[in-house]
């Protein structure tokens, strides 16, 4: 009798255990995650599986299933950056991804033209890239003796773009629009030298320096 008791209690609990499993008010158990992503720098567009969130980073993805995620992060002037990221059920991943930049060398291309039946020269230059100048020196004769001045032009990171709205090439001259002189005496046998200073306007917005020589 005391053996058939305990089977029952046994039984009962097994029963009991059994319909709390399959109440439909046991809480669903839930298989996403969640992936807090950021960039430098950041503002990049965040595409998961092939599709546009919608968001730009840092930012957070919510209600990923469990698994391995694939995407992309898309900024202006950056390579794309792709991503394989492992995603845990009701946890947050975090992911930190650098971009790259894309964008090449500065260099400026530079040409001269003679003025004034052979007295006076203007240089011009055109850019591969937008650019922020900083200043330009031109260093340059002003007698047949040798005697050099320097012209500084102090620009403050004014922004010279590489190509018009209609996609040409944009020629910038010195002496600079708006100075007090629109041509310099050219000097023969004597070496012209033009120093530029200033940074991308874009990407990463690194320091260049470029120069340029020519000589009559």
């Amino acid at each position: 009798m005391k053996q058939i008791l305990i089977i029952l209690v046994a039984l009962s609990c097994l029963l009991l255990f059994s319909c709390s499993e399959d109440s439909p008010d046991s809480p669903p158990q839930d298989s996403t995650g969640k992936l807090f992503i950021k960039s430098t720098p950041t503002g990049a567009r965040i595409y998961l599986q092939g599709n546009d969130t919608g968001k730009n980073t840092p930012d957070t993805l919510v209600n990923l299933p469990a698994g391995t995620v694939n995407g992309y992060l898309y900024l202006e002037y950056f390579d794309t950056a792709y991503f394989s990221i492992p995603i845990s059920a009701n946890l947050i991943t975090t992911e930190e991804i650098i971009l790259s930049e894309d964008l090449p060398f500065v260099e400026l291309t530079w040409d001269y033209s003679i003025r004034s039946g052979g007295d006076s020269v203007q240089f011009s230059f055109q850019l591969n890239q937008d650019l922020l100048m900083d200043s330009i020196v031109v260093s340059r004769p002003i007698t047949i003796f040798g005697d050099y001045t320097k012209d500084r032009y102090v620009i403050n990171n004014q922004l010279f773009v590489w190509i018009d709205q209609n996609g040409y090439l944009v020629k910038y001259y010195l002496p600079l629009s708006g100075s007090a002189q629109q041509f310099y005496p050219k000097i023969d046998n004597y070496l012209y030298r033009i120093d530029v200073y200033g940074q991308q306007a874009h990407g990463y917005q690194s320091s260049f320096y470029s120069f340029y020589t020519q000589q009559f």
